[in-house]
C-alpha cells in the first residue's frame, strides 16, 4: 500500500466509524499510526464519545501528546492504548492535560512505560476522576529512576495494575516512599521480581492500609516474606492476597493461611454466624480456620461447598474454640462416612443443635455412626437429602434415642423406599417430629398409609412426598389427611 492509498485508506476508516459509532469508538488493530490518529483528533469532533480504543495502532509518545491536546475529549471515560509504543512522555502528556477531566480508566497494558511515566499518571492533578489504571507489561523497575515526581497519588485511584512488569525489591521500596499506593483498594504486582526484602517493605508500610485486594503471585517471595506479610500491622483492611508461585514452603504456607483464615473471618462473621459458603477453601484452609481463636464466638458454622473431605473435617474435630458451636452446614463436601464416623466421635460437636449434610456421601455405616454417637444426642435439625442412606439409614433413625429432640428430619433423595417410611413412621424416639421431608423417594401407597395410621407423629406439621410413586387416588387421600391431620403444609 503506497502512502496516497494509505491516507485514503485511514479518511475512509475514520469516516466510517465516525458515522456508525455511539459512545464507543473501537479503532483497534487499524494500525491508524500518529499521523492518523492526529487526523481523527484535529477534524473531528469527539465530544460524544465515552470509550475510545485505540489498541495495537502503532502509536507513540507523539500519538499520545496529539490525544492529550484534542480539546473535544472532554466527555471520555474510558480510554484503551494497549499494544502501542507509548513511553514516559506519552503518559507525561496524558497526566498533565486538562482535555480529559471525566477520564476513569486508562488501559497501557504492553507499551514501554518506565517508573517516571507510571507515577505521573498515578499522580495526575488533572485526571481527576481516574479510578482504574493498568500497566501490565511495561518496563516499570528497568532502570533506576532517583527523580521522583511531586505531589500525593490521585485520591480517586482504587484499581492499580503493575503485572508483568520488572519490579524488584528496590523499586518497590521506592515506590512505597512515594506515596503511590496510598489510595488504593486493588493493587496487582503479579510476574514481577520481588522478594523477601520487598514483601518486609509492604508489610511494614503504612501506605498500604487501604488495600483490600493484593495480588502478588509468580515472584520471589520466601518464608521470611511471607511471615512478614502475615503478621503485618497495616494490612487491616485486606480481603483477598494471592501468592501462589512463590518460594515459601509449608511453614509460609500455614502463616499465610492463618492470615487469610482472618481476612475470611473479618469479612462473613456477622455476629455469631460465620458464612463461608463457596469459599473454595479446601483441607489447608480448614486446618487454618480450626486454629483460628476467632472461632470461639461462633454458633452456626457454614462450610458449604468448599471441596473439604474427612481430613478436613478432622481438623476441625480437633478444634479447641469451638465450644458455643450449635448449627454446622457440610452441605455439598465429599465427607462421606468416614467424615461421619469423626463428627459422631468428636466432643467438639457435642453442642450441635442443626447438622446439614446434604450431598455429602454419606451410606448406612456413616448414618449408624451418628445413631450410636455419645455426642451427637441434642439434635433438633438433621439434613441427609441427596445421600444413600435408603431404608436400612432409616431403621437406624428410628431405633437411635438419639434423635428424640429432632423436629426437622430432611430424606429427600435418599434411595427409601416404604420400608424406610414404615420404619419411621413406628418410631418411638420422633415424637418431637414436626417436619418430615421425604421427596424424591420411591414411596407407595404402602408407604403412606404407614405414615396416616401411625399414633407416634403426633407433633408433625409440615410433609413433603412430591416426586415418589404416588397414584392419583393416594395424592386425594393425602388432601384429605392435610385437614384431618390439621398440617399446615403438605406437598405431594
Amino acid at each position: 500500500m503506497t502512502a496516497n492509498e494509505r491516507d485514503r485508506y485511514i479518511v475512509r476508516l475514520l469516516r466510517d466509524k465516525y458515522e456508525s459509532f455511539q459512545g464507543l469508538l473501537d479503532l483497534s488493530y487499524e494500525r491508524l499510526g500518529n499521523e492518523g490518529l492526529a487526523l481523527l483528533v484535529r477534524t473531528r469532533d469527539l465530544s460524544h464519545v465515552r470509550h475510545l480504543n485505540l489498541s495495537w495502532n502503532e502509536l507513540t509518545c507523539r500519538g499520545a501528546a496529539e490525544l492529550a491536546g484534542c480539546g473535544t475529549l472532554g466527555n471520555l471515560r474510558h480510554l484503551v492504548l494497549d499494544a502501542n509504543h507509548i513511553g514516559d512522555k506519552g503518559a507525561r502528556a496524558l497526566a498533565e492535560s486538562a482535555n480529559l477531566p471525566a477520564l476513569q480508566t486508562i488501559t497501557l497494558v504492553n507499551n514501554r512505560l518506565g517508573d517516571e511515566g507510571a507515577l505521573r499518571l498515578i499522580k495526575s492533578a488533572s485526571l481527576k476522576q481516574l479510578d482504574r489504571l493498568d500497566l501490565e507489561m511495561n518496563r516499570i523497575g528497568e532502570a533506576e529512576i532517583t527523580t521522583f515526581p511531586d505531589g500525593p497519588a490521585a485520591l480517586t485511584l482504587r484499581h492499580l495494575s503493575l503485572r508483568r512488569n520488572r519490579i524488584g525489591d528496590k523499586t518497590l521500596a521506592d515506590w512505597l516512599q512515594t506515596g503511590a499506593f496510598v489510595p488504593l483498594h486493588h493493587l496487582n504486582l503479579g510476574w514481577n521480581r520481588i522478594g523477601d526484602a520487598g514483601a518486609k517493605a509492604m508489610a511494614n508500610s503504612a501506605t498500604l492500609r487501604n488495600l483490600g485486594q493484593i495480588i502478588l503471585d509468580s515472584n520471589c517471595i520466601g518464608n521470611a516474606g511471607a511471615t512478614a506479610l502475615a503478621r503485618s500491622k497495616h494490612l487491616s483492611n485486606l480481603a483477598d492476597l494471592f501468592m501462589g508461585d512463590n518460594d515459601f514452603d509449608r511453614k509460609g504456607e500455614d502463616l499465610l493461611l492463618d492470615l487469610h483464615t482472618r481476612i475470611l473471618i473479618q469479612k462473613h462473621l456477622k455476629g455469631s454466624v460465620l458464612n463461608l459458603a463457596e469459599q473454595n477453601l479446601g483441607n489447608k484452609s480448614i486446618r487454618a480456620l480450626a486454629r483460628s481463636e476467632r472461632l470461639k464466638d461462633v454458633e452456626a458454622l457454614n462450610l458449604r461447598g468448599n471441596h473439604i473431605d474427612f481430613l478436613g473435617l478432622l481438623a476441625l474435630s480437633e478444634c479447641p474454640h469451638l465450644d458455643r458451636l450449635k448449627s454446622l452446614n457440610l452441605m455439598d463436601n465429599s465427607i462421606r462416612s468416614k467424615g461421619a464416623v469423626i463428627l459422631a466421635e468428636s466432643p467438639v460437636f457435642t453442642g450441635l443443635r442443626s447438622l446439614n449434610l446434604e450431598n455429602c456421601g454419606i451410606t448406612p455405616p456413616g448414618l449408624l455412626a451418628i445413631a450410636r454417637s455419645q455426642t451427637l444426642t441434642g439434635l433438633e435439625e438433621l439434613n441427609l437429602n441427596a445421600n444413600d442412606v435408603n431404608e436400612k439409614g432409616m431403621t437406624f433413625i428410628a431405633a437411635s434415642a438419639n434423635f428424640a429432640r429432632l423436629k426437622v428430619l430432611k430424606v429427600g433423595d435418599t434411595f427409601m423406599g416404604d420400608a424406610g417410611l414404615e420404619a419411621l413412621a413406628g418410631s418411638k424416639h420422633l415424637a418431637a417430629l414436626e417436619e418430615l421431608w421425604l421427596n424424591g423417594n420411591a414411596i407407595t401407597r404402602r408407604g403412606m398409609n404407614a405414615l396416616t395410621s401411625s399414633t407416634r407423629l403426633g407433633a408433625l406439621k409440615k410433609l413433603d412426598l412430591r416426586r415418589n410413586k404416588l397414584t392419583w387416588e393416594d395424592q386425594m387421600r393425602l388432601a384429605d389427611l392435610k385437614s384431618e391431620k390439621q398440617l399446615p403444609l403438605l406437598r405431594f
